[in-house]
């Protein structure tokens, strides 16, 4: 590290107890200064993120309202309305099987249907 550089900004940040230890560890091992450390962090890491567009959270929607429909079918059949449970067995197969359909398609495929940011190696100002 260049050690000549003026260094007149402070960071401050809060962390778990588990962050700090790996910190530590990893700033250890690395024989570098915390502050070579964590500008050597800065200046080398690449961090990708994945934003999910609005087709998978579709996909998430209708999961969660097959499985409100799943305890009501569970309570009717634990309470012995069996009849019941067999009507909503039958209303909720068509939902089941498209929302199967489009999350394997998704599956298949997850990053065409992401936004991709990679916030890494910005070249310097």
């Amino acid at each position: 590290m260049n050690n000549n550089r003026k260094r007149n900004c402070q960071f401050a940040i809060r962390i778990t107890e588990d962050e700090q230890a790996l910190f530590n560890i990893k700033q250890s091992l690395s024989k570098l200064s915390k502050t070579d450390f964590f500008v050597k962090m800065v200046n080398d890491t690449k961090i990708i993120t994945y934003h999910f567009t609005e087709e998978i959270h579709e996909i998430y929607r209708e999961l969660r309202k097959i499985g409100v429909n799943l305890n009501q079918i569970a309570y009717y059949a634990n309470a012995g309305y069996f009849p019941q449970a067999e009507s909503e067995m039958k209303q909720i197969e068509p939902l089941y099987e498209s929302v199967m359909t489009a999350l394997k398609k998704f599956l298949e495929k997850p990053l065409i249907n992401a936004k991709f940011t990679d916030v890494g190696l910005v070249s310097k100002l």
